[in-house]
Formats: structure tokens, C-alpha cells, sequence
């Protein structure tokens, strides 16, 4: 019997045990990919190798180091959050606030010698996502070939007589360097590009969201002997940047195309994501464009400048509020600077400025009608009158109170009028008697 509860118990206990033990949750998976634009490498170039971080769920930090054949090849730089040298290169993208599915990193090289090469990921890799979860990781290796520089044409030496006819040779004429400057195609990694491409129009615009730091290209030489190149294409910065794609022919006449990039700020892409999916989880977001100040919740309203004060109600007073990083004008209770609610001037999507309450802790618009709000312009603020509506319902209790005293005064004197009447009225007929 002892042995048998004894074995309840542990199968009990084993039973607790499994139970309370965290089941295994499969953890979101990221792809790094290292990629090269370069078809040929030679000694001496400069070459970019990008790096791009992406999962199908969204993450904040990048941690990631990279090896590369330093022997070959020599690393010049990157952006703003990699470092490295002597064959390894660190990325340290740390301290996010947005959460994104993809982010790209530049890595750009320089060719030391002929001979493979090799960039890869090492294991000493992490993505996580703002509450700090692990995400599991897939990789490439990258293979590289550099081969040596083709040899400069060499002087041609000057025609001798032939020895038997004293004749000096014909030479041969001399092929003209080519002028074609032209492209079939040029496209770039983008949001958008207009107008579409043309060999005859010289100015475009693209935009790019805000993870981009390099604009990269794709393009199609009218002639194979014709170079292309980019300036400016690095370091992109939130707004408008000037890049240009420099197309050199074999004569070395150039044409230059004039490449105006947009770079989204992150309110900016986080609201286009939003409404690319649907726009349903828009709630609230601010965001800068074209030297405007946006509000976007169900509508998209622009802050205005107020131009006649008087349309401010009395008792506020101009101020200022920080939304998502960016200052916005706003009004605020001149005796209450602290107050939840504050007044904005907007517009709407084709209509008039007016003014909207904006709730800090709710974070939403509604438009302004002066209700609660007009009392405290009056001379106080809320608390007190609230604390005045106890003492109006006293006053009125009290006088509710008297009329009830004084009515039930004036029947007991009826009815004592009446009891003395009807004595004197017996006292008489006594006497008649």
C-alpha cells in the first residue's frame, strides 16, 4: 500500500512538473544576404557589397560580424553604425526605436591583388525584435575573383623602309574611338522613379524609404565600351538629395543624368507600410513633408499657421508639443499649461483650417466646440466649479428645507385656529342653554 501511493505521488509530481515546464516556441527566422553589383573585379577597384537583413517579422537591432579575405581584398568603409579592418567588419545596429522587416548596410571595398576572395557572416550574428527576442538566422558566403588590369595599349614603333624596295609600308589607318554615350535602360532600388526612363531627358526623381543610406542602380550601355558611374549616391539623408549617374564613352564624351532622391523620414514609411496593408491599424502618426507638418489617424490633417488670434478662446495661450520627434504648435490653458487637452489649428484634405482638441494621453483629434473647456477661459478651471455644484444643490436643499418648516407652520396654526373656534362655539351654546 506504502508503494503504491508512494508512486501516485511521484507520477503526480511528474506530471506537475511537465506541466510547468515552458513548451518550445519556434522563434521567428531572419535572412542576411551579401550581394555584389560588380560583374568583374579588377586591381584597383572599388567594389560595394551590400548586406541586407530581412524577415517576414519585424525587428529593431542588427548585431553581425563579417570576415573577409584581407589578403585580396581591403574594406574602405561603411555607414554610420560599421566599423572594421584587418579582415573583419562589425555591424552594430543597436538601440532602434522602429521596427522594420528589412535594413540594408553598404560595405564598400577596395581590390589589393589578384586571387579569391571570400565575405561571410560569421555565427556571432543577432536580430532581435524590441522585447529583445532572438530571432534564428540563414547566411551566404560570398565568392569574389579578381583578376589584373588588361595592359595599356604600347606605342606603336615608327615605319622603317623595307630593305629590298626602299618602300616605306602603308599604315594601317587607325580605328576611331567610339562616342556613344547613350544607355538602353537605367532603373534604380526604389519606391518609385519618374519620369520613366529616356536618353533624351536628363532630370528625375526617386524615392527611397527611410532605411536607405546608398541609392543603387541597374543599367544598360548602349556600348559596351562606355562606363558608368554615380556620385553621391552614399549617405543618404532624410529629404532631398542630389545624386548624378555619369555616362563616359570610349572618346570620353559624357552625359550626365541628374538624379533627385527623396528619402522618407521613418513617420513617413511607417504611414505608407500602414496603408500599403490596409490602413487599418493607423491610429496616430506625425511626420515632415515638403516643409509641412502632417497629423494622420482615420484622415490626414496639416498644421496651419494661425493668422487672426481672435479665433484662439480666451484663456489659452500659444505653445508647443513634442509628437513622435517633431515640435508642433499647439494651445494651451494659460492657467493649466499642464492640462491633457490642448488646441491645434489644422486642415483637413480640402477643406478649412479649423481648430481640433488633441487628448496627450489618448492621443486623438476631435474637433474643438468650446464645451468643458470654454468654463476654464471663464476665470477658473474645472476642479473649482465641479467643487461649486455640491454647494448649488446645499443651497437648494436648505431652501427646499424652509418651505417644508414653514409649511408644516402654518397648518399646526390652522389647526389651532380651529380647535379655538370650536371651543368658543360650545362655550356659547352652554350659556343659550
Amino acid at each position: 500500500m506504502k508503494k503504491l501511493v508512494a508512486f501516485t505521488m511521484v507520477l503526480l509530481a511528474a506530471l506537475f512538473w511537465a506541466g510547468m515546464t515552458p513548451q518550445e516556441v519556434q522563434a521567428a527566422s531572419a535572412s542576411v544576404q551579401l550581394t555584389n553589383k560588380a560583374n568583374t573585379i579588377e586591381v584597383g577597384d572599388t567594389f560595394t557589397i551590400v548586406c541586407q537583413v530581412s524577415s517576414e517579422e519585424e525587428f529593431n537591432d542588427v548585431v553581425a560580424t563579417i570576415h573577409y579575405s584581407s589578403r585580396v581584398i581591403e574594406f574602405v568603409k561603411g555607414g554610420n553604425k560599421v566599423t572594421g579592418k584587418n579582415g573583419s567588419i562589425q555591424i552594430e545596429s543597436t538601440g532602434n526605436e522602429d521596427a522594420v522587416r528589412r535594413r540594408t548596410y553598404s560595405l564598400k571595398f577596395r581590390a589589393l591583388q589578384e586571387g579569391d576572395a571570400t565575405v561571410r557572416l560569421t555565427e556571432a550574428i543577432t536580430v532581435t525584435n524590441a522585447e529583445g527576442t532572438e530571432f534564428s538566422i540563414s547566411s551566404n558566403m560570398l565568392a569574389l575573383q579578381v583578376g589584373s588590369k588588361e595592359p595599356e595599349a604600347t606605342q606603336r614603333p615608327m615605319a622603317t623602309p623595307d630593305p629590298e624596295t626602299g618602300l616605306i609600308p602603308t599604315p594601317e589607318p587607325e580605328v576611331p574611338l567610339n562616342t556613344n554615350n547613350k544607355l538602353k535602360s537605367l532603373s534604380f532600388q526604389c519606391l518609385s522613379m519618374s519620369p520613366a526612363f529616356n536618353n533624351d531627358v536628363s532630370d528625375y526623381t526617386v524615392e527611397v524609404d527611410c532605411n536607405t543610406e546608398k541609392l543603387y542602380f541597374n543599367y544598360v550601355t548602349a556600348n559596351s565600351k562606355s562606363k558608368v558611374r554615380m556620385k553621391n549616391g552614399e549617405d543618404l539623408l532624410a529629404g532631398e538629395n542630389m545624386v548624378k549617374v555619369v555616362v563616359t564613352a570610349e572618346s570620353g564624351d559624357k552625359r550626365t543624368f541628374n538624379i533627385r532622391v527623396v528619402k522618407e523620414t521613418e513617420s513617413e514609411t511607417k504611414v505608407r507600410e500602414r496603408e500599403e496593408m490596409g490602413g487599418s491599424d493607423i491610429t496616430f502618426a506625425v511626420y515632415e513633408k515638403n516643409g509641412g507638418i502632417f497629423i494622420q489617424n482615420q484622415y490626414q490633417f496639416q498644421v496651419v499657421d494661425v493668422e487672426d488670434e481672435n479665433i484662439i478662446p480666451s484663456g489659452y495661450v500659444k505653445s508647443s508639443v513634442d509628437l513622435d520627434g517633431i515640435n508642433v504648435p499647439a494651445y494651451t490653458m494659460k492657467n493649466d499649461l499642464d492640462n491633457n487637452y490642448l488646441l491645434m489649428y489644422l486642415r483637413g484634405v480640402g477643406g478649412e483650417p479649423m481648430l481640433y482638441q488633441y487628448d496627450r494621453q489618448e492621443k486623438t483629434l476631435q474637433r474643438y466646440t468650446g464645451t468643458m473647456i470654454q468654463k476654464v477661459n471663464q476665470g477658473g478651471n474645472v476642479a473649482e466649479e465641479q467643487e461649486e455644484i455640491p454647494n448649488m444643490w446645499l443651497y437648494v436643499a436648505l431652501v427646499g428645507l424652509m418651505i417644508l418648516v414653514l409649511a408644516l407652520l402654518i397648518v399646526i396654526l390652522n389647526m389651532v385656529l380651529k380647535r379655538k373656534i370650536g371651543k368658543g362655539k360650545r362655550e356659547l351654546d352652554d350659556l343659550d342653554f
